[in-house]
């Protein structure tokens, strides 16, 4: 049965100044069976604070989504940003360890240099890999858009060198790439793919500008009927998030994502019975000692 999330990142952004404080505000409006996570560049400064908080709200956080700029920071060529990408990777891993999350996903390149050196970030993935290992997370490769080529190529590869990793197949940038086809019906499936985004894309084939504003799922071009035929025919079970934003200044669009969470789970995940909102059950872990040790990281 799949369990169906929403991200955090659909409703926190510049517009309301990144607030962390939204999620524990609102995550009782909606009916999902937990969160992803998207850990923002603001969070540091008050992660012990941002981590309390969602402890005492029971806040089921069940993946997070590592920092974006280390994505930027894992296909950067010089030695010294992966040395910051490790480092900053290992924070990253302590806030999921510390809420409860089981996965942890990430992209693996990033701007300015996307995939230009991707024997550089194959080499480098393996070993945040075992880092996430020795934190009990499962590391989650995204199929970002690239700028050499498609995703799939890099995830094949990747599923070649590193049998056991995992991947997130994000429906926007697949369609961006025109390989969602491709990629649904990739052997990539059978072993690898333990996690779905789902978001819609209206524009052409790497029609840059048309990646943003990003669509609810319905509103753009994705055939999502044989979308779901293809995660019933990879008799798929893994976890999907809903990822499609909607913004507000203030207050929080239950509205909208209880419309296309429902979606999901109607159309994609037709034999899913309604679950409560996304409330932690799980016993709380030894969470100042945790938050002691990330704080002493930064």
């Amino acid at each position: 049965m799949n369990s169906v999330y929403l991200s955090t990142g659909a409703f926190t952004g510049r517009i309301n100044h990144r607030n962390p404080d939204l999620l524990a505000q609102y995550f009782d409006r909606v009916r999902c069976d937990g969160f992803e996570l998207m850990v923002m560049d603001n969070f540091y400064e008050q992660l012990g604070r941002i981590i309390s908080l969602y402890q005492r709200c029971g806040v089921r956080i069940c993946c997070v989504h590592a920092d974006k700029h280390i994505g930027d920071l894992i296909s950067c060529p010089d030695s010294e940003a992966f040395v910051q990408a490790e480092k900053l990777f290992s924070v990253n891993c302590e806030i999921a360890q510390t809420l409860g999350a089981e996965k942890i996903v990430v992209h693996c390149w990033g701007i300015p240099d996307s995939d230009r050196y991707p024997e550089q970030i194959y080499g480098r993935v393996e070993k945040l890999v075992a880092q996430a290992d020795r934190y009990g997370l499962d590391f989650l490769v995204e199929n970002c858009v690239c700028t050499q080529s498609g995703p799939l190529v890099h995830l094949q590869k990747l599923a070649e060198l590193i049998p056991e990793i995992g991947f997130v197949i994000d429906t926007r940038p697949a369609q961006f790439h025109g390989q969602l086809q491709e990629q649904c019906e990739s052997m990539i499936w059978k072993k690898n793919v333990r996690h779905v985004h789902i978001n819609d894309y209206g524009g052409g084939l790497m029609q840059w500008d048309a990646l943003y504003p990003i669509l609810q799922p319905t509103k753009g071009k994705i055939d999502w009927d044989f979308f779901a035929r293809s995660l019933q025919k990879n008799h798929y079970t893994g976890s999907i998030t809903l990822e499609a934003p909607s913004m507000l200044e203030q207050g929080f669009d239950a509205q909208t994502f209880q419309r296309s969470i429902d979606f999901i789970r109607n159309r994609l995940c037709p034999k899913n019975d309604s679950q409560p909102v996304g409330k932690n059950e799980k016993n709380n872990r030894n969470v100042a000692l945790r938050i002691d040790r990330i704080e002493n990281k930064r």
